[in-house]
């Protein structure tokens, strides 16, 4: 029996992320299939070595904008469709954006009510 080990909260997340690894040898696009705070899971074009670091520009869509965010992460496992990238740095409205995502959304992609926060004045 294969135990999932991971404990972070996933949702399923479609996107297409644009892949450089830290030396700058290699750029590839993938699709995404599913992140988390700790990590994503891609279907590259190109597969990385395990243990390659790599920079992410994940994009993602709205009904009438778009928003782009890097994060750094490392190959951490390859399986014959794709590799997961574990999360090891990033700013902080990275974090934010992939936060809200998670909490926007349950493990089964439909979303949920967002929150409502009362107007802020500066």
């Amino acid at each position: 029996m294969n135990r999932e080990r991971r404990q972070d909260k996933r949702i399923r997340f479609e996107s297409r992320v644009c892949i450089v690894t830290d030396d700058g040898m290699i750029s590839a696009e993938a699709d995404s299939r599913d992140i988390s705070l700790m990590g994503m899971y891609l279907v590259p074009e190109k597969k990385l070595p395990l243990e390659t670091f790599c920079r992410l520009k994940i994009s993602i869509q709205g009904a009438s904008s778009s928003m782009d965010f890097t994060v750094h992460g490392k190959v951490c496992r390859v399986d014959e469709h794709g590799m997961g990238i574990a999360f090891f740095d990033m700013k902080e409205d990275a974090f934010v954006h992939i936060k809200n995502l998670i909490m926007l959304h349950t493990t089964d992609g439909v979303p949920k009510k967002p929150p409502t926060f009362p107007c802020q004045e500066d």
